[in-house]
């Protein structure tokens, strides 16, 4: 998504004094349509302008523009500001932020601008989950611009994280104004990624602290200064349970039940491990493979009882502060709390596999009952969330549920571990494709057709076979940017890899399944087309 600097800082005690202090709402924006005002420069000339809604646009137009435009949709952006954690970003962006830059990487925008292709973006009128407002401001940006622009004949949309959830809403509500859409690692829909943010947090309120918050936040700033005060706590158990895998010892904060957990012999890293596999985050990470430990005794016992744990410890800091900054944009946006697990049967959400595969880094059958068992809604040591009525009604009512449907030329790119947005949401968009393709080619074979073209493309950011590094002394060594891991890690050439795919398809009407396409992939390293992956669906759809 879009507050990348927090990730850096997750194992970090905050100061929630020193934060509240801080803290800067965000105004709402003031509708107003202007421009667009363009400088003339060449090669390139540069125009702004905003929305309708007051969105703030950019265009990046070259002299020998060739009539394709592309349209970036940025990533998840906080609507608090905390100096040196996450900030209110209203500013247009027309490409990937990619390398720590602001408003999309010189680099990539030079690249589409020397092909005579036009880069466009917005900065949306809010952030937070903002799927509704970034669909329509994308919609009034491509009118503008071709209102200015008169020889435009193609448009190619695409984005990351939460772009990479509009670029597919876009398409799928839109399909008229674009061309073919690259959509990478996005957000699931709502229903779904809410429920994977807020399961998590809830089962480490649960278990770890219960003086967390979480819903029911108070409105305004008064709510946002609970927030805070919620990602200090958080932060504190990240910090203890990595001071406690080795020795199994639980953050003194925990829950009563969770004491008792402990007091039966079970470590604190299968807790953790538990609650990643009910949530659903990956227990590989950037860091640890959960396939090789360091030399000497523990190295069969590290990859079954450590790795997992310290992979999910290390995929949760990569989660938690959007997951908690999406819970409490969402309760503001909504009035009141939309998430309700009153009804959650959290036992069926450990699958089969988990069972098995972790059973010894969950400590076995008997201690995967007893933590199940604590977590049963008749437990009143486990209050569970029970939503707003009128906020359940509202979100139903009001937000655009992605389908999945693929209805433009598109390419997908996700990593096998992201901790964000889990493999599992693009692996059930390319099941549903697969099986409307089928169909689609049955029925044209049976009317005496020519089977109809594959229009969806997913490559799949992969790990090396082997990763973990461990130091003299058999410690584990942190790793960073492993490719497959981690949230939007993508190299440039990847990323020029997806936009040229993107516009092939809007040049040809189909997507290039060539030699040649199969050849570039190969040399941007890391990627795979695999119709045959298999990651699970986000729980939301365990049903």
């Amino acid at each position: 998504m879009r507050t990348t600097s927090f990730k850096s800082r997750a194992f970090a005690l905050v100061s929630t004094t020193a934060l509240l202090a801080t803290l800067v709402v965000a105004a709402p924006a003031n509708a107003a349509a202007t421009g667009p005002t363009c400088d003339g420069k060449t090669p390139v000339q540069t125009c702004t302008g905003t929305t309708s809604d007051g969105a703030a646009y950019k265009m990046a137009v070259p002299a020998t523009f060739n009539g394709t435009v592309t349209v970036w949709s940025h990533g998840f952006g906080g609507n608090t500001t905390i100096p040196g954690y996450f900030a209110v970003d209203s500013s247009a962006q027309i490409a990937p932020n990619i390398g720590g830059s602001n408003g999309g990487n010189a680099e990539i925008v030079k690249y589409l601008t020397d092909k005579g292709v036009a880069v466009i973006g917005s900065g949306f009128s809010t952030q937070g989950w903002n799927l509704d407002e970034a669909v329509k401001a994308n919609a009034e940006l491509i009118g503008i611009f071709k209102a200015k622009f008169t020889t435009t004949t193609k448009v190619v949309a695409w984005g990351y994280s939460m772009g990479g959830g509009i670029t597919q809403a876009f398409a799928e509500q839109k399909p008229e104004l674009i061309s073919s859409a690259a959509v990478i690692n996005p957000v699931d829909a709502w229903g779904s990624q809410s429920k994977y943010f807020i399961d998590l947090l809830w089962l480490m309120k649960t278990w770890f602290d219960p003086t967390i918050k979480l819903s029911g936040y108070a409105p305004g700033a008064g709510g946002d200064m609970q927030m805070l005060q919620d990602l200090g706590k958080y932060t504190a158990i990240l910090t203890a349970l990595k001071a406690g895998v080795a020795t199994g010892a639980w953050p003194t904060t925990s829950s009563a039940s969770a004491k008792e957990l402990q007091a039966n012999g079970i470590p604190s890293r299968s807790a953790l491990l538990m609650i990643g596999r009910l949530a659903g985050i990956s227990a590989q990470s950037s860091s640890f493979d959960g396939l090789v430990g360091p030399p000497g005794a523990a190295a069969t016992a590290w990859p079954l009882a450590y790795a997992p744990a310290l992979a999910t410890l290390e995929n949760i800091a990569g989660v938690l502060g959007y997951s908690l900054l999406g819970a409490r944009d969402m309760q503001a946006k909504m009035g009141g709390t939309s998430f309700d697990n009153q009804t959650t049967d959290y036992s069926k959400q450990l699958s089969d596999e988990d069972r098995s595969v972790h059973n010894a880094g969950l400590s076995g059958n008997s201690a995967i009952a007893g933590m199940l068992k604590t977590l049963n809604p008749l437990n009143p040591d486990a209050p569970r969330i029970k939503g707003d009525a009128a906020a359940i009604a509202k979100s139903a009512s009001t937000m655009y549920e992605n389908t999945g449907k693929i209805k433009v030329p598109t390419v997908m790119m996700i990593g096998q571990h992201d901790p964000v947005e889990p493999a599992g949401i693009v692996q059930r968009i390319s099941d549903l494709y697969e099986a409307d393709f089928a169909a689609a080619k049955k029925a044209a074979l049976k009317a005496g057709k020519s089977a109809p073209a594959r229009n969806l493309q997913v490559l799949w950011s992969v790990t090396p076979k082997t990763w973990s590094k461990f130091d003299a002394a058999g410690s584990p060594i942190s790793i960073a940017g492993t490719p497959g891991t981690g949230h939007t890690n993508f190299t440039m050439a990847q990323y020029k890899l997806v936009i040229d795919t993107a516009i092939s398809a809007a040049d040809n009407g189909y997507l290039p399944w060539t030699g040649a396409q199969l050849s570039k992939v190969y040399k941007a390293k890391g990627l795979v087309i695999d119709r045959d992956t298999a990651y699970p669906w986000m729980k939301y759809y365990n049903k």
